[in-house]
């Protein structure tokens, strides 16, 4: 089963909005699919149209000591599967399961043919990052065009190598691209000298359709269809499909 964790190399890369609209994607393609949010924020669950005021999540029976599987809802069409964080205080003092916790549990999960996991996961630093990085067999992290993540690109890359995952199992995104800048295009031209085929052929173009469809609690893809991001996504979700279907291999 192939396991993506969708990470950020900074905040505000749109690693969330990314990491749904695969889980979306796959779905559709009638591909067994499992989203994962490690994010306290509990935003994912807002892309798939859950009430606002749902709080429940895998978190607090976690630490209910409850079935933390128990927290799944069914979305569509029965092919996925969406665990929310669920609302917990910033300031519970509860201390988290162990590193490899997350791990352990998916291996034990009843799985179907041709599965793929999505987890979302939180900034650098957090300790649900680390969860979703080492049960993770890829790594998919979304970049924006910009010279802070020029400056951060060997960091993130040192954390997820010390992950335990290897270099060609870890793929990059640019998100939220402008061609109309010139910024935008000189970050993208370092980023593809810098990682080569690792980077997604296309990046995402930035377009007020991802914030509309969020702002109506609509999938992209229905509510617009045609729109660029709708596309670039597409496009994404067909690159990574090929390498996660061969181990990560790239050329």
């Amino acid at each position: 089963m192939a396991i993506l964790a969708v990470c950020g190399v900074k905040g505000g890369c749109g690693a969330t909005t990314v990491a749904a609209s695969l889980a979306l994607l796959w779905q559709r393609q009638q591909r067994p699919v499992l989203a994962m949010d490690l994010c306290r924020q509990n935003m994912l669950r807002l892309h798939f149209g859950m009430a606002r005021e749902e709080g429940d999540g895998w978190r607090g029976r976690l630490d209910a000591g409850a079935d933390w599987m128990r927290a799944a809802w069914e979305v569509g069409n029965h092919h996925l599967m969406l665990v929310p964080h669920g609302r917990v205080g910033l300031d519970s003092g509860q201390a988290g399961p162990e590193d490899h916790w997350l791990r352990e549990e998916l291996a034990l999960l009843e799985t179907r043919a041709g599965q793929r996991t999505v987890l979302d996961l939180p900034a650098i630093g957090v300790a649900e990052r680390r969860q979703g990085l080492n049960a993770a067999s890829h790594a998919l992290v979304a970049l924006s065009a910009e010279p802070a993540v020029c400056a951060l690109l060997d960091m993130t890359e040192a954390e997820l190598a010390a992950s335990g995952l290897r270099p060609e199992r870890v793929l990059f995104v640019i998100n939220q691209f402008n061609p109309l800048r010139r910024l935008d295009n000189d970050a993208e031209a370092m980023l593809r000298e810098a990682l080569g085929p690792r980077l997604a052929p296309l990046p995402i173009h930035r377009d007020e359709a991802v914030r509309e469809a969020f702002a109506s609690q609509q999938p992209l893809f229905d509510y617009a269809p045609e729109s660029q991001a709708a596309d670039d996504l597409r496009q994404l979700a067909a690159w990574l499909s090929v390498r996660l279907d061969a181990g990560g291999h790239v050329s």
